[in-house]
């Protein structure tokens, strides 16, 4: 049985191509993949035209330059989704024609797309760090959009909640991707899924089974173990390093300097540069637990009320680009490495902690859903850049789904006010 991506080749006419064109497939299904396994930062040319069995100088020859090969990848890719879209369209025709129907089409294709089709998941991450806003990514993000309001038609639902279908599905189709505990991080998805619907969509209430209060405490158990402080202090300017000029940048001497200490210093700490990707990890999962700021990248005076929470909150998700890349970036490279699978968890697992301290001053919440109704807000906000980087008029989209998001967020709450 062939992966997702080997297909990429297979989309080509029957008729043998010319030499050329052969070139041009093994070069652009070859860049597919090492974004796909590796990300951004080992989808270098020289790695690419060894993947594919030419030159080096045939990427530059053929396509221009290495960003427009990386695009035919990308688009390539949302071509491969449409046929991957059509069989899930078909797999869930025979849930009910209910919200409840439609919210477990949502869990189906989630993990259909991070499991099943995962090499594709990789890649659409990639082309949304890579450039959001560009033509191959638009386009595969509108596929996405126009899925979900077709699925939100079919199960009865309106337009502005097949939108919000679509927005829960670009937080999930990140996060999901992590493989840390699967079976436990399933019961997340679905615990989500439950109180996305309850909350945003008016579905039935379910009770809370504790698997998000499980998965943050065990998160957060394995982001207090102990690291030297000028370990730590080197491994948050790692950091800042990728977050300044990704993972190329990262270097020991780039981290010396960051971090105003020698680079022997850094060495003795992190002889590799592997064991620097892990210390940025380490770095950025100390910035998101850690006492300063917070999860959200916002922070709230104490006294704070909802309304001047969601004008904080405004400021923050509604500018010209998306919140957190750097978050984004350390996540992705933590899903690909089985030993980081624990930092990542606690990357995902961070989501909503200024907010859940927020709400806890304001309601009388049981821990399961205070964490459930942060933690999600935050997830939902975290993709809206994302869900609406396609539209005609993104800025408009943007403001038209947080409102609804706004509006729906206190559902639920006012039985419960302190």
């Amino acid at each position: 049985m062939h992966s997702p991506l080997e297909h990429l080749a297979r989309s080509r006419q029957s008729a043998p191509p010319p030499e050329q064109d052969r070139r041009v497939d093994r070069l652009v299904l070859a860049a597919a993949q090492l974004l796909s396994d590796e990300g951004l930062a080992g989808a270098s040319a020289r790695a690419i035209a060894a993947t594919a069995g030419v030159a080096p100088s045939a990427i530059n020859y053929n396509f221009g330059n290495i960003e427009q090969l990386l695009s035919l990848a990308f688009a390539r890719g949302a071509d491969q989704t449409v046929a991957w879209l059509e069989a899930r369209s078909r797999e869930i025709q025979p849930l009910p024609r209910t919200v409840d129907g439609a919210l477990r089409a949502l869990e189906h294709v989630l993990v259909a797309w991070t499991v099943d089709g995962r090499p594709l998941a990789l890649l659409y991450q990639e082309a949304l760090a890579a450039d959001a806003n560009g033509p191959a990514c638009a386009a595969w993000t509108r596929l996405w959009r126009d899925f979900w309001l077709d699925v939100a038609g079919t199960f009865g639902l309106s337009e502005i909640e097949g939108r919000l279908l679509h927005l829960f599905f670009e937080c999930e189709a990140l996060y999901h991707l992590s493989t840390w505990t699967p079976v436990l991080e399933r019961a997340v998805l679905r615990e989500l899924i439950d109180h996305f619907g309850e909350t945003y969509l008016a579905a039935p209430r379910r009770v809370d089974g504790g698997a998000l209060v499980q998965a943050v405490r065990s998160a957060e158990a394995r982001s207090t173990r102990v690291i030297a402080p000028a370990a730590m202090r080197i491994a948050v300017a790692a950091a800042e390093v990728v977050e300044a000029g990704g993972f190329v940048s990262l270097t020991h001497r780039a981290v010396a300097a960051r971090a105003g200490v020698t680079t022997g210093s850094v060495t003795h700490h992190f002889r590799t540069i592997e064991d620097l990707v892990t210390g940025a990890i380490r770095g950025q999962v100390q910035t998101l637990t850690g006492d300063a700021g917070g999860a959200d990248g916002v922070t709230f005076d104490p006294t704070f009320t909802l309304a001047q929470m969601f004008a904080g909150v405004r400021v923050h998700v509604l500018g010209d680009r998306p919140a957190s890349p750097l978050r984004r970036r350390l996540f992705l490279a933590a899903v690909r490495r089985s030993e980081l699978a624990g930092a990542g968890a606690i990357i995902r697992f961070s989501h909503g902690g200024t907010t859940r301290e927020a709400l806890r001053q304001i309601y009388r919440l049981p821990e399961g859903e205070l964490l459930l109704r942060s933690g999600l807000w935050s997830r939902l906000l975290s993709a809206l850049w994302f869900a609406c980087s396609s539209d005609e008029t993104p800025t408009t989209s943007r403001e038209r789904l947080l409102d609804e998001l706004e509006a729906r967020f206190p559902r639920g709450l006012e039985v419960s006010a302190a």
